[in-house]
């Protein structure tokens, strides 16, 4: 980590990096303090091993098209700016809690109306970025973060992936970005996506919360990973957990749909469903 700044270093003049939460493909994220105010907050940042390229373009444009979306669970962006040699770094607010990932590891699959109230906030939360005309192309347990709260309190974070609508892409035509287990198969064969990809996403996330395994397996290559999205048909998921009742089959199943044409056709739509299953799963005691 020597191509990190150390822990103490007050970015901007105003953002002092106080511990190292977490570090991934696409930047490391800090606890942070905002000392002019004294707000507790998260800063990412790109390493100087990332710093560079389409890699760069990417957290620059993660920033813009975050900011863009004021939604109650979409995480919010407060500031952004440069650091030693034009280096970027994020600044967004500090969440308690853990990913969605986090918490079927720990813990292991929502029971039915937690599940169903899950999806319903994400595609709320994804709702509200397609109206601003971005897609977000990473619609996983890992970016789902719930909230150290009573209940099911969602948070949309990371858009490292997403793509405005309105801009040219960054991605050379043909190359896979994001985690192909989780990706629509128009994403995959380099088709044009819109919204409907996110449905999907949305889909492969509530099947893991559901079953407590992920919709794709991973397989050691990424070709194989491919050719399993491409080809696996959409499956109840009560083949894994039998107690899933047939409504919330029915929803998972149709949001996995390869053919985009038979998916839910926006998230408002599949979050409709959502809060019936959640109704129906809080009524019968799920």
């Amino acid at each position: 980590m020597h191509d990190l700044p150390p822990i103490g270093t007050v970015l901007g003049g105003r953002f002092r990096l106080d511990a190292l939460l977490a570090r991934g493909g696409v930047g490391v994220v800090f606890r942070s303090t905002d000392v002019e105010i004294g707000r507790p907050v998260a800063v990412k940042l790109l390493p100087q091993a990332l710093d560079q390229g389409s890699k760069r373009e990417r957290f620059l444009r993660e920033a813009r098209l975050a900011a863009t979306v004021g939604h109650p669970h979409v995480v919010k962006i407060y500031d952004a700016g440069f650091y030693e040699d034009a280096r970027p770094f994020l600044v967004m607010e500090l969440l308690d809690g853990a990913t969605l990932h986090q918490r079927i590891q720990d813990v292991g699959p929502l029971n039915m109306a937690d599940a169903s109230s899950m999806a319903s906030q994400l595609c709320s939360a994804a709702a509200a970025v397609h109206e601003a005309q971005i897609v977000h192309r990473d619609m996983k347990p890992a970016n789902v973060f719930l909230l150290r709260a009573l209940g099911v309190t969602v948070k949309l974070i990371d858009f490292g992936m997403s793509r405005s609508l309105e801009e040219q892409p960054i991605t050379a035509p043909g190359k896979v970005i994001g985690t192909p287990s989780y990706m629509a198969p128009e994403q995959l064969l380099g088709k044009p996506i819109d919204p409907r990809c996110d449905v999907y996403g949305v889909g492969c996330t509530l099947w893991e919360a559901l079953t407590g395994l992920p919709y794709i397996k991973v397989r050691k290559r990424v070709e194989q990973t491919l050719t399993a999205v491409l080809k696996r048909k959409p499956e109840a998921p009560s083949k894994i957990r039998p107690k899933i009742p047939p409504y919330l089959d029915a929803l998972v199943v149709r949001a996995l749909a390869r053919d985009p044409d038979e998916r839910f056709q926006s998230c408002m739509e599949m979050k409709r469903a959502c809060d019936a299953a959640m109704n129906a799963a809080v009524k019968e005691g799920w």
